[in-house]
């Protein structure tokens, strides 16, 4: 216990504006370092983009027939994801290698930068390549693009998260400050939760002393029945109705219990162990 708390007093706490950080030198400083570190992701940005969309027009897009290639676009909503499996069901039976690193691609690309949609990219995941393929496919690649997204944010996002959320940052601090212990834990049933916001959580980390090697299981493992379900159901894509049919409420209410009963759980198994 007493390891513990010495580490616990070492971590570093995110940063507080006091009467010296807000004398005018240093918002100007701040203000150029924001402003240099927005340009940085901009110019990231568009390279990525430019990147993803020439590999998906070479790999895919190039070989569809007129008719599938009307289809092809970003799936923005369940309809437009409907009509995607339809166009490219074909063509993931005679050149399922170029689909899968399409997929791949669009799955990162989307993940990384917080872009609404992965959930689409999991239906297409499960339509396309089935669950044993689309499911650890897409559990990978939602925890590699949200490592891309913490090092984006760890290197060039600082000053902007701070600037833009101070409150939720300090809100996210103070919740996960008494669990340093068994952080991991910690972080995979706060995923589990179903209403947490994980484009924050991976955004604001690692100004949060969350090292990457605890951020990275919290996803892999907390993002688990996400994943999963919505792999699933991908198998019935043309069936489905609503966003609500991928994940249902009682499918909802149980990952709500799970998150609790874990959160109540670990201060029993911290104790335990620590005897």
């Amino acid at each position: 216990m007493a390891e513990v708390e010495l580490r616990q007093r070492h971590v570093a706490t995110p940063h507080v504006e006091t009467a010296s950080s807000t004398a005018p030198g240093n918002h100007g400083r701040k203000d150029d370092t924001i402003r240099r570190d927005v340009i940085s992701l901009v110019i990231i940005f568009f390279v990525s983009i430019c990147c993803v969309a020439s590999a998906i027009y070479y790999l895919v897009v190039d070989d569809l027939a007129p008719a599938e290639r009307a289809a092809i676009r970003f799936p923005t909503s369940l309809s437009v994801a409907q009509e995607l499996g339809h166009a490219l069901m074909t063509y993931s039976q005679h050149s399922p290698g170029r689909l899968l690193i399409a997929h791949g691609l669009t799955y990162l690309f989307l993940q990384t930068w917080a872009i609404p949609g992965t959930v689409f990219i999991n239906l297409l995941g499960g339509a396309l390549f089935g669950l044993l393929i689309g499911f650890p496919l897409c559990l990978i690649y939602n925890t590699v693009g949200s490592c891309f997204m913490y090092g984006l944010s760890k290197n060039f996002g600082g000053a902007l998260v701070r600037r833009q959320f101070p409150t939720k940052l300090e809100q996210l601090h103070s919740m996960i400050d008494g669990h340093r212990g068994e952080l991991t834990l910690y972080m995979i049933f706060l995923r589990v939760f179903p209403f947490t916001p994980n484009w924050f959580i991976n955004m604001s980390s690692p100004h949060l002393s969350i090292p990457l090697r605890q951020f990275a299981p919290s996803v892999f493992v907390g993002l688990i029945p996400y994943n999963f379900l919505s792999c699933k159901a991908g198998l019935i894509l043309s069936h489905l109705q609503s966003k609500s049919d991928i994940i249902d409420t009682e499918t909802t209410i149980q990952l709500i219990v799970v998150a609790i009963a874990g959160f109540v759980l670990l201060p029993k198994l911290k104790k335990r162990f620590a005897n």
